[in-house]
């Protein structure tokens, strides 16, 4: 929680200074969090502190009306308001067949960054990075037309679930999140988020070449043991003096030194031998066994 808290504090800290931008903020603080009741009066429901004042605030600079809030059965951390607005209203009506089919009236470039951010403050959750890799949304009914106009206008392609009864729009894929991160400037959080992405990274490297080493000293050992064994049972029926001059040399080297690698067991060879020479005679020895049917 302290990575999501992180995030919401900063977009709450560095609200936009100019007007179509703070309207921009609210509209999409409404788009997901809002809906219109029987009364014509708008129902705001919000979980996050900052985000409530901040909503609050806006609702009062660009509707001029005072959010009243509406005391819940979820204690205190479900926050409701209600409030009459005809802008906000028609807003409402006008989001899915309009607002969120066509390109939104942005007034500026930054004005797209600050409708995202609204969005996320009041329904977006991300996990911390050092864990796992997942943002969602909580957008409900509107779920399939907020997912259809975050690719059109994000180019971030949302995936759909149902929790309890709850629907979201999800991202797993690191490099997703890093772009919704960047569309809505949480520069810190970014910053953290890669930084956490590229200690898994070098973590999971080096995961991978302890087990890759692990796996070849295994493999080593097992083929050592298997050629002893054979050479062992070859000494004792007296066939070691059947094999060619070299492969014999190579399989007496063996048994006076048990315990050394290949590397180290060609260079005692005389003359000396390179790694793969000597592994090639002792694959020549257990073929050679193979043909005497010495068994292991």
């Amino acid at each position: 929680m302290a990575f999501l808290n992180d995030i919401k504090k900063e977009i709450c800290d560095t609200a936009y200074k100019t007007a179509c931008c703070r309207r921009m903020m609210l509209f999409g603080i409404l788009s997901a969090r809002a809906f219109i009741a029987d009364d014509d009066e708008i129902v705001l429901r919000m979980t996050d502190e900052n985000a409530t004042e901040l909503a609050q605030k806006l609702i009062n600079e660009q509707f001029g009306r005072q959010a009243e809030k509406v005391p819940t059965l979820h204690g205190g951390r479900l926050h409701v308001f209600r409030f009459k607005s005809f802008s906000a209203k028609k807003f409402l009506l006008d989001l899915e067949p309009r607002f969120l089919a066509s390109r939104p009236p942005f007034a500026c470039e930054s004005c797209a960054t600050a409708y995202l951010r609204g969005i996320f403050l009041v329904a977006g959750r991300i996990t911390d990075p050092s864990k796992k890799y997942h943002l969602e949304l909580s957008l409900g009914e509107r779920s399939d037309a907020f997912r259809a106009f975050f690719e059109r206008e994000y180019h971030l392609s949302f995936k759909k679930a149902v929790r309890r009864t709850e629907t979201l729009l999800y991202l797993k894929d690191s490099s997703l999140i890093e772009e919704f991160m960047a569309h809505i400037q949480s520069n810190d959080s970014v910053f953290k988020f890669i930084n956490c992405k590229i200690e898994k990274q070098f973590r999971n490297d080096v995961n991978r070449r302890t087990n890759c080493e692990a796996s070849n000293i295994n493999r080593a050992v097992d083929a050592s043991t298997r050629i002893l064994k054979v050479l062992r049972k070859m000494e004792a029926a007296d066939l070691l003096s059947s094999l060619p001059p070299e492969l014999e040399a190579a399989a007496r080297l063996r048994l006076a030194h048990p315990e050394e690698s290949l590397a180290q067991l060609s260079a005692l060879a005389s003359p000396a031998i390179s790694k793969s020479g000597m592994n090639h005679r002792m694959k020549r020895i257990l073929a050679y066994a193979e043909k005497l049917n010495i068994k292991i």
